[in-house]
C-alpha cells in the first residue's frame, strides 16, 4: 500500500509540474483557421464585407474580425503590432515605411479590384459632363466657368467621411493643395443631400453603387444621376462602370491591394489569397467593379 500511495503521489506531482497550454487562435492560426483582426478603409466595405460572407462559410474555424475606417485613421492604425493584414488603396509611406523595416517585416501588396470615384449631381441638373480640369476648378474654387448655364465654381462639392481616402486622390492626382469641401457622415448622407440641392456635387466611391442586383444601392442611385468624366477638354466623357474601369477609360479610378503584414502563412494570408484568386474574384465581378483577374467561364457543349 506504501509503494502504490508513493507512486500515486510521484504522478501527481509530475502532473502537477507539466502545462499543457491550448494553442492560441490569434498566434496559432493557419491559412483557414484562428482569429485575426484586418483593418479596410470604409470604401471598401460594400466589396471586403461580401468576401468575408462567402469566406466564412467555407472555413467554419476562420475567425476574421474587420474594421472599417477611414483612410486617415487607418494609416495611422497600421503602427500597431496586431495588425497583420491592410486593405486600402494607399500604399505604406513614410512612417509606416519605417515601422515596417525597424520590424523586419516585408509587406507583399496584392492588387484585389479596380474601383473608382463617382460624381453625382441632382437629376434635373444641368451639368451634363466635366472633364479633369473643370472638377480641379471645382474642387480648388481656382476659377470661374461655365457649363450648361451653371458657374461650376458655384458647387458644393460633397465627400463621405472625414479622411476620406477619396479627397486624398483626387487632391493628389490633380494637383490641389487646398482641397474644398464639406464631409457628411457617409454615402447616405451625401445622395439624400444632392438629391434635394440642385447646387450640390457629390463625390462617392463608386463601389458604394456598383452593384445594381442590391435593393439598397439601387434606391441610392435613383436618387441621383452620375456625371460622365473626360481625361481632358474636347474628350470623350465616360461613366464609371466595370467595363469603363477594367478598360481604363474612365479617368477617376484606384486600385484597392490587400497588404499582409503577418511575416508568416497564417490567417491573413488564407484571406487574401481566397480574395485574389478565381472564387475572390467571382465575388468581385458580380458586385459591379473590376476584378484584377477576370475568371474564365467554361462552357460545356454537348452534342445532339
Amino acid at each position: 500500500m506504501n509503494t502504490r500511495a508513493a507512486i500515486c503521489g510521484l504522478i501527481v506531482l509530475l502532473a502537477s509540474g507539466c502545462r499543457f497550454d491550448a494553442p492560441d487562435p490569434y498566434t496559432d492560426d493557419t491559412p483557414t483557421a484562428g482569429k485575426i483582426l484586418i483593418l479596410a478603409d470604409e470604401d471598401c466595405r460594400p466589396v471586403i464585407a461580401k468576401e468575408l460572407e462567402i469566406f466564412s462559410a467555407f472555413y467554419r474555424k476562420a475567425e476574421v474580425t474587420i474594421r472599417y475606417l477611414s483612410e486617415a485613421d487607418l494609416l495611422k492604425a497600421m503602427l500597431n503590432d496586431s495588425v497583420r493584414c491592410v486593405i486600402t488603396t494607399a500604399e505604406p509611406g513614410g512612417e509606416q515605411a519605417v515601422y515596417y523595416h525597424r520590424r523586419r517585416i516585408t509587406t507583399p501588396i496584392v492588387p484585389i479590384y479596380k474601383g473608382g470615384i463617382a460624381v453625382i449631381v441632382e437629376p434635373t441638373s444641368k451639368l451634363e459632363r466635366l472633364d479633369l480640369e473643370q472638377l480641379a476648378s471645382i474642387l480648388s474654387r481656382s476659377k470661374a466657368s461655365e457649363e450648361g448655364g451653371a458657374a461650376l465654381d458655384s458647387l458644393q462639392p460633397l465627400f463621405a467621411g472625414a479622411g476620406s481616402g477619396v479627397a486624398r486622390l483626387l487632391s493628389d492626382s490633380l494637383g490641389i493643395k487646398n482641397l474644398r469641401g464639406q464631409a457628411l457622415a457617409d454615402v447616405p448622407a451625401v445622395v439624400a443631400q444632392v438629391a434635394r440641392s440642385p447646387r450640390a456635387l457629390g463625390i462617392i466611391p463608386f463601389e458604394a453603387i456598383s452593384d445594381l442586383d442590391n435593393p439598397e444601392m439601387r434606391a441610392l442611385r435613383a436618387q441621383v444621376r452620375i456625371v460622365p468624366i473626360a481625361r481632358a477638354p474636347g474628350d470623350h466623357a465616360v461613366l464609371p462602370s466595370q467595363s469603363t474601369l477594367a478598360d481604363g477609360s474612365y479617368p477617376l479610378q484606384r486600385t484597392v491591394n490587400m497588404i499582409l503584414t503577418e511575416g508568416k502563412s497564417g490567417l491573413g494570408t488564407g484571406f487574401v489569397s481566397f480574395v485574389a484568386n478565381h472564387k475572390g474574384q467571382r465575388i468581385i465581378l458580380k458586385l459591379g467593379v473590376a476584378p484584377i483577374i477576370v475568371p474564365p467561364r467554361n462552357v460545356e457543349i454537348v452534342p445532339y
